[in-house]
C-alpha cells in the first residue's frame, strides 16, 4: 500500500490504496495496542502507535466507513496512556525544582510566541498603497462587493476576536497549542525559503519537533521550516473547536471567467479550510488561488502585497507548467535599510527590475495583517506572503 500510494501524484492516488494503507495502519495500530498493553511497553512504543494512525490521516484522509472516527478514538485513547506515563514519572522529580522553574506570577507571565512577537515586531514595512478597512461588514454589504465585476481586496476587522484561538485558548500560547494538537501529531512540514526553490523540500514530523527545532530557532542550517496549506483542523478537530468559519464564506457568488489569466471561478463544494504556522521568514511566493479566499490572522504578523488580475503579464508568471502556473517568477529580495530619521531598521520588498522590466509598472496594494484580521483576497488576485514574526494564520477558501 506504501508503495502504490507513492507511485502516483498525491491527489491523483486511486481509492483502492488509499482505503488498503488506512485499513492496513488500524489493523497494525491495533495489533500494537494489543502487545503494548499485554508487555507493558514504554512511552516511545504508545508514539510510535500514534505515528502510524497519523500517517493515515496525513497520506489519505482515511477514507471509508467511520474510519476517521476510529482512527480519531484510537489517537485520544493512546495519548491518554502516553499522559498517564508521564505523569508517573513526573512524582519522580523534585517538586521544589519544578516550582522555582514556574516562579512567575501568572498576571506577568506571557508566552513564548507573545515575546518572541514583541522582539520581532521592530522590522515593519512601510506602506505606500494601503488596502481599505471594514469593521464588522454585513452579509448583504460583503455580497454585494464580492459579485461585482471586479471585486477588490479589504481587511475585516472586529470579526474573530471572540474566536476562542484569540481569546480564551489563545494560540498564542505555546503551551496551549503544543496540549491542544498532541507533542506526538504528524504534520508535513516544508522545508525551504519558498517553493519555488530547487532545494525545497517536504518532511513529516511531530508536532512538537516543528516547534522546539523550527519555530523557536527560525535560524537553521537546514533552511525555513512552514507547516503550510494543511487541513490541520480535520487531522486535530479539537483544534477546529478554537475558530469558526465565518459566515462570509457561505454568500452565494456567481461564477464567472476571468479573462486577464484565462480563470474559470466555480465555488468549491465546501469551505476549503487550512492552517499556516511557522516561524518569522516564511515566504508565500506571489501567486493566485483559484478561489475567494478569507485569510484569518490568529498569532503574529505579516506583510502582504496584491496585485490585480489585470496585471498578470506584468507579474511574469511560470508558463507552462502545471505545477507552478499559478505562480510569479518575481522573486522579493529583502533588504534592510538603515532610515536614520526613524533610527530603525524596514525591510523593503526589492524585485529583479533588470529581469523582469514591466513588473516596475505594475500598481498593487498591500497591509500589514495583525492577529484579529481577516483579508479578504478575491479569486485570481496576485499576492505574495511574509511572515514578519512567528505567526499562525487560517485560509478559507470559499
Amino acid at each position: 500500500a506504501t508503495e502504490k500510494l507513492h507511485a502516483y501524484p498525491y491527489k491523483d492516488v486511486p481509492l483502492c490504496w488509499r482505503r488498503l494503507y488506512t485499513d492496513a495502519s488500524l489493523v497494525k495500530s491495533l495489533c500494537e495496542i494489543f502487545i503494548a498493553l499485554k508487555t507493558e511497553k514504554e512511552k516511545e512504543s504508545w508514539k510510535h502507535i500514534v505515528k502510524t494512525l497519523d500517517m493515515a490521516l496525513v497520506m489519505t484522509g482515511a477514507p471509508g466507513n467511520d474510519r476517521k472516527k476510529m482512527i480519531f478514538h484510537l489517537i485520544e485513547k493512546v495519548e491518554s496512556i502516553i499522559k498517564n506515563i508521564e505523569e508517573e514519572k513526573k512524582e519522580f522529580i523534585n517538586v521544589t525544582e519544578s516550582l522555582v522553574k514556574r516562579q512567575i506570577d501568572d498576571n506577568e507571565r506571557e508566552s513564548y510566541f507573545e515575546k518572541r512577537t514583541k522582539l520581532e515586531n521592530t522590522n515593519i514595512p512601510a506602506i505606500k498603497f494601503p488596502l481599505s478597512k471594514l469593521s464588522s461588514p454585513s452579509l448583504t454589504t460583503f455580497t454585494s462587493h464580492v459579485n461585482t465585476l471586479n471585486p477588490t481586496p479589504f481587511i475585516l476587522t472586529s470579526c474573530i476576536s471572540h474566536w476562542p484561538a484569540l481569546s480564551t485558548n489563545p494560540w498564542a500560547n505555546l503551551d496551549y497549542l503544543l496540549n491542544v494538537t498532541g507533542k506526538e501529531r504528524i504534520v508535513p512540514v516544508e522545508i525551504g525559503t519558498k517553493y519555488t526553490d530547487d532545494s525545497w523540500t517536504q518532511k513529516l514530523m511531530n508536532f512538537e519537533e516543528f516547534v522546539e527545532k523550527w519555530v523557536k530557532n527560525p535560524i537553521n542550517d537546514e533552511g525555513i521550516a512552514y507547516l503550510a496549506q494543511h487541513d490541520l483542523f480535520a487531522q486535530i478537530p479539537r483544534l477546529k473547536e478554537d475558530i469558526m468559519i465565518p459566515d462570509y464564506c457561505f454568500v452565494d457568488t456567481k461564477q464567472y471567467f476571468i479573462s486577464s489569466n484565462r480563470v474559470q471561478y466555480i465555488p468549491p463544494p465546501d469551505v476549503i479550510i487550512n492552517a499556516w504556522f511557522g516561524p518569522q521568514g516564511t515566504i508565500s511566493p506571489m501567486h493566485t488561488d483559484p478561489y475567494h479566499n478569507l485569510l484569518a490572522q490568529i498569532v503574529g504578523i505579516k506583510y502582504i502585497r496584491l496585485y490585480d488580475p489585470s496585471e498578470t503579464l506584468k507579474v511574469y508568471p511560470f508558463e507552462h507548467n502545471d505545477f507552478l502556473g499559478n505562480t510569479s517568477q518575481v522573486f522579493f529580495i529583502i533588504i534592510a535599510l538603515l532610515f536614520l530619521l526613524q533610527n530603525k531598521f524596514v525591510d523593503i520588498e526589492t524585485p529583479d527590475l533588470e529581469r523582469y522590466p514591466l513588473f516596475a509598472s505594475a500598481n498593487y496594494l498591500e497591509c500589514i495583517l495583525e492577529p484579529g484580521d481577516m483579508l479578504y483576497i478575491p479569486v485570481s488576485w496576485w499576492h505574495y506572503v511574509r511572515s514578519l514574526t512567528i505567526s499562525f494564520s487560517v485560509s478559507f477558501w470559499f
